[in-house]
């Protein structure tokens, strides 16, 4: 497969997952919590945490990157090559991740009746990747020359808050 096909296919993907995430939304609330919805729902938030672990890992591998060129290490060529790809993708991956987090997020607050540690750690989790995404867009769409450096330095500063509740979340949500 060519890269022009291989990143056409990533992309519809991507715009396929946010369509589906955006109808599951729609469906919990139609049909509302029952044991199916709740089971479906959690794995769809196991779903927003990898996209964001795999958003998130951007800034990781581009660090690693950095170290690895120093050095003479034999894989080098596929951290590069997945760098490119969360590079040329982190908008979209999350995007994909936040409507998933989204869906999960809103099914949870609003279908159930319980009030536990994870509600309210989601909530806050949900909140910090509202403001991520938002800042994101803000960074894609006026992030240009000087101030790109200091909108990007936000961005991933924000991404960690996020990080820190999305643990706080997992471990004691």
């Amino acid at each position: 497969m060519s890269s022009a096909a291989f990143t056409r296919f990533v992309k519809a993907s991507g715009l396929l997952l946010i369509a589906i995430f955006s109808g599951l939304f729609i469906l919990g609330f139609v049909i509302g919590e029952t044991d199916l919805m709740s089971e479906l729902f959690e794995k769809i938030g196991t779903i927003a945490e990898i996209g964001a672990i795999a958003a998130f890992s951007l800034w990781v591998i581009r660090i690693l990157l950095m170290q690895l060129k120093k050095r003479e290490f034999t894989y080098l060529r596929w951290v590069q090559l997945a760098f490119k790809f969360l590079k040329e993708h982190h908008i979209l991956i999350g995007w994909a991740a936040f409507s998933a987090a989204f869906a999960h997020g809103t099914y949870f607050l609003l279908q159930t009746s319980e009030e536990t540690e994870s509600i309210y750690s989601g909530l806050v989790t949900l909140i910090g990747f509202t403001v991520l995404v938002t800042f994101g867009l803000f960074l894609d769409n006026r992030g240009k020359g000087r101030k790109y450096l200091k909108y990007k330095k936000i961005h991933q500063g924000i991404s960690v808050l996020f990080g820190i509740a999305l643990v706080v979340h997992l471990l004691f949500g």
